[in-house]
């Protein structure tokens, strides 16, 4: 009996190194793979860092209930100050999911209805109001569309933040719940159904949206370097948001960085660690270490499209390279975000970068920015793909971009040149009759007079608000034109030049005959 001790003793002790050992090795092997798909992750990232043009960039990936990647890359801010796991960008969009969240909350608790129309929660003086449901707007199938909303961004950037979003919510509700009278409608992209959702979640709440937020999602998620003002995160470390001017990044620190009435709809402010956390609760049914934000039911809901290619609840259904994903992109001035998770491997990816113009977006496919065609490489990347098609850089669009306005411009001084020539130098009679030049030169004019006349209606007025978005979003294209139409209505004065002492020395001929 002793014999059989000793020797199962002496058998376990020999063979415990050996399992002890495979155990090492495989854990070392899989060390091993990860590491090296993050060293690609790694060279691809600075790859497209140089080919867009990006200053600071920021990563994370997550897998089940754990973080398997985060980085920062580049500088935050002129300053050359790096960039790191916890430094704030902006989100954008991505915030609409946040938004979502905080509504079902208050359903799951039994304070607000999906389905009840949104008159019970804001006021009944609006006749639209009885044919919206709570659902509707989460869904984003209210009928409201995102064009309307510009003039709303446009006037609200210096509202009081402890009032901006009611305000804003108040003037969304005027401008289109009079004129809803249908009880369907099909998707519709629009930003004001996240303000008024805001709204709501302030209403029943008791709380402001920010103060909401802050303690029923970003606490419990230890969401720490996550804000729902511009101030909280500047004063955190937030990253400097850029734009491009003909093709070069420029620090920008005008009013549009920050609209508080639109914060439910993509104002707030996050992490790549803190996001990381939130897609681990979205893919762990509402759960992140011991705590749920949200049931399971629930979670699943919000990433659920009531239609194929419509709208879940801050989420859309997409596929890279055949495999399905949901995701969201972000964009607001200067910064721009993607994230996506796949649910069938149970993987979340989210890249923020600094900068954001409307070049960044493809056409027509303008949801598709920067960040996008990279978190998309990155999720490839992971799953041994090729990093997908070689569209464009910012370079090679701004080659082309800055090629055909050089092209224009080159055209447009020859001319006014040539205009000069003929209207400041000694007179040359023309062979044509007089009636003829009058009427074609009257043409040239009013042509030449009418882009100044358009652009100065457009800046003037808010008859067109997608011409101050675009002044926002592309402001050197904006700049070369109004250049362009200040040099042909210099053509134009000179034309009228011209044309006067074309009439005079028509009349000179005749006294002199």
């Amino acid at each position: 009996m002793r014999v059989r001790i000793v020797t199962i003793i002496l058998c376990c002790l020999f063979f415990f190194p050996l399992f002890s050992s495979a155990r090492i090795e495989g854990s070392m092997q899989v060390e091993r793979s990860e590491t090296s798909v993050f060293s690609e992750v790694d060279a691809y990232i600075a790859r497209e860092m140089k080919r867009q043009r990006l200053p600071g960039l920021a990563l994370a990936i997550v897998q089940g209930d754990r973080i398997l990647y985060l980085k920062g890359y580049g500088r935050a801010d002129l300053s050359g100050r790096p960039v790191t796991p916890e430094t704030p960008f902006g989100i954008g969009s991505i915030g609409k999911s946040i938004t979502a969240m905080a509504v079902l909350q208050l359903a799951e608790i039994g304070k607000i209805d999906l389905d009840a129309p949104i008159q019970r929660y804001i006021s009944s003086k609006y006749i639209g109001a009885e044919f919206i449901t709570v659902r509707q707007l989460l869904n984003q199938t209210s009928g409201f569309s995102q064009i309307s909303t510009f003039s709303n961004t446009l006037s609200s950037i210096n509202d009081q933040e402890q009032d901006a979003l009611e305000k804003n919510a108040i003037a969304y509700a005027e401008k289109f719940l009079k004129k809803t009278k249908q009880t369907t409608h099909p998707y519709m992209y629009s930003n004001a159904n996240y303000v008024l959702l805001g709204y709501i979640v302030q209403q029943v709440s008791g709380q402001s949206y920010g103060d909401y937020v802050k303690e029923h999602v970003f606490s419990p998620l230890s969401m720490h370097d996550s804000f729902v003002t511009l101030d909280e995160a500047a004063e955190h470390g937030l990253a400097t948001p850029y734009r491009r001017t003909f093709g070069y990044n420029v620090a920008y620190d005008g009013p549009y960085i920050f609209i508080p009435g639109d914060a439910p709809a993509g104002y707030l402010y996050s992490s790549a660690n803190d996001m990381s956390h939130y897609l681990i609760a979205q893919i762990n049914g509402g759960r992140f270490e011991d705590y749920s934000v949200l049931s399971s039911e629930g979670t699943r809901l919000m990433q659920t499209e009531p239609m194929p290619g419509t709208y879940a609840m801050g989420w859309m259904t997409d596929r890279i390279n055949g495999l399905p994903v949901i995701g969201q992109p972000g964009g607001s001035i200067g910064f721009q975000a993607q994230t996506y998770i796949v649910p069938e491997q149970q993987l979340g990816v989210i890249v923020f970068a600094n900068v954001l113009d409307a070049i960044d977006a493809a056409w027509p496919k303008t949801h598709v920015i920067t960040t996008t065609h990279i978190a998309s490489g990155v999720i490839n990347l992971l799953n041994e793909q090729p990093v997908g098609g070689s569209f464009l850089s910012i370079s090679q669009k701004y080659l082309l971009m800055n090629g055909l306005m050089f092209v224009l411009s080159a055209w447009v001084l020859y001319t006014t040149a040539r205009t000069a020539k003929r209207c400041l130098w000694p007179w040359k009679p023309h062979h044509s009759s007089h009636t003829g030049i009058s009427i074609k030169v009257k043409s040239k004019i009013v042509l030449e007079f009418a882009g100044l006349f358009i652009i100065l209606i457009l800046s003037m007025t808010q008859v067109m608000p997608v011409w101050h978005i675009a002044t926002i979003y592309q402001p050197d294209v904006i700049l070369w034109l109004k250049t362009m139409t200040v040099l042909m209505a210099l053509k134009g004065s000179m034309e009228i030049i011209r044309l006067v002492r074309s009439i005079r020395h028509e009349k000179t001929s005749k006294l002199n005959y």
